[in-house]
């Protein structure tokens, strides 16, 4: 009886390390897809301002120099806390 006990547990020791292994395929899969996502919007956003590889590369290098600093957006707060701040 003890053996069958142990068997069982040992066959679900090894059914969760299957399941272990491929959720960790299925986490790095989805972990290139994004990368792969975000590339591809990096690609069409630098195409929609029509840069070329010269003008990026001076742009990028400028921006890391602090020659130039992007706008950075306005802080947004939530509806109801705006509408508390009106009415003080």
């Amino acid at each position: 009886m003890a053996n069958t006990k142990l068997d069982r547990i040992e066959r679900d020791i090894e059914k969760t390390r299957a399941k272990i292994l491929e959720q960790q395929k299925k986490l790095k899969d989805l972990e290139a897809q994004k990368v792969e996502e975000e590339n591809a919007q990096i690609v069409q956003m630098l195409k929609a301002v029509h840069l070329d590889g010269t003008q990026l590369a001076a742009f990028l290098s400028a921006y890391a120099s602090g020659e130039i600093t992007l706008p950075q957006p306005e802080a947004t707060y939530p509806a109801e806390q705006e509408d508390n701040d009106n009415e003080e």
